[in-house]
């Protein structure tokens, strides 16, 4: 009997009609919260491509840009008009632009992913999907849109970056950028403005923030994926294969039998796109099967 393994992305979601799109979380965020918008706006790059590759994209967050539009509040300690605020205004606007990008949207993040309506079975535009419920399901979306329409049970799920079911988990968000790979100053503590010191830190906080912690949530759920030796067929569904989550696959690969499992891969529109971000993961090509989600 085969032994199923689901990989579930944001496609899945999409497919049952549910504006989970992260350029829906921007509208969201838009008009929720402007101020927190108009940050994202400064100090991002917002290109046609931002919000669909929105978690890579906060690894390039443009410290440069906030660091000159903060220096305004740097007023030199000989200054005429001296006032003890100066202590602490560039390190405030620093902090107000980071604590925004960082936290206030992470949490506004969690707040309109928990708002999302999951339609039931008998409310879905297409086709029912083929999903067999007594599979293993590796999900990276937060919803509850595999136990809602196709009755799976959650013992059979994991959510690897967190369930909006649950009000208590903190749901997972962010880039790939090790923290050691960050930029680090060194800095002169004898000649160094220590405002600009903590300017710094404050900066670094947000990288810090926004990491994505694979390598712990890996070793959190190290026996999900020690436990996929007998899968031998695995169903991506509507996962953009983005490197951010790479580790993941590789983890899979290293738990199955790479020269027997079967995969069968979707993509939407750009079959290329898709066969080129797998091919990464050297699977043998008679392994592999790339269809369209309906089709899977």
């Amino acid at each position: 009997m085969s032994q199923k393994l689901y990989v579930i992305g944001n496609g899945f979601d999409l497919y049952h009609g549910i504006s989970s799109r992260y350029s829906d979380f921007g509208k969201f965020l838009k008009a929720k919260d402007p101020e927190t918008y108009s940050f994202v706006e400064r100090y991002f790059d917002i290109d046609s491509d931002f919000w669909f590759e929105f978690e890579e994209r906060l690894a390039y967050f443009d410290t440069d840009t906030l660091i000159d539009d903060a220096s305004m509040f740097l007023v030199g300690y000989g200054a005429d008009d001296w006032s003890d605020s100066y202590h602490h205004d560039y390190q405030y606007e620093i902090n107000k632009a980071v604590e925004a990008i960082s936290k206030n949207m992470r949490d506004h993040f969690s707040d309109w992913i928990r708002q999302l309506k999951i339609p039931d079975a008998n409310n879905i535009k297409e086709e029912p999907l083929n999903i067999d419920k007594t599979a293993t399901f590796l999900n990276f979306n937060y919803t509850p849109t595999l136990q809602k329409i196709y009755g799976v049970p959650e013992s059979n799920i994991l959510y690897i970056h967190g369930s909006s079911s649950d009000p208590t988990d903190r749901l997972v968000l962010g880039h790939g950028w090790e923290p050691e790979d960050l930029k680090t100053e060194i800095y002169d503590l004898e000649n160094e403005d220590v405002r600009v010191i903590e300017g710094q830190e404050y900066i670094n906080d947000f990288f810090r923030e926004t990491f994505k912690p694979t390598d712990q949530i890996l070793k959190k759920y190290k026996m999900f994926f020690s436990g996929l030796g007998a899968v031998d067929e695995i169903l991506v569904m509507g996962h953009s294969l983005s490197e951010v989550d790479h580790a993941y696959f590789y983890e899979i690969i290293k738990n199955v039998n790479p020269s027997k499992s079967a995969w069968k891969i979707s993509y939407y529109k750009n079959k290329d796109t898709i066969e080129k971000k797998f091919s990464k993961f050297k699977i043998e090509k008679k392994l592999v099967l790339f269809s369209e989600l309906k089709d899977l």
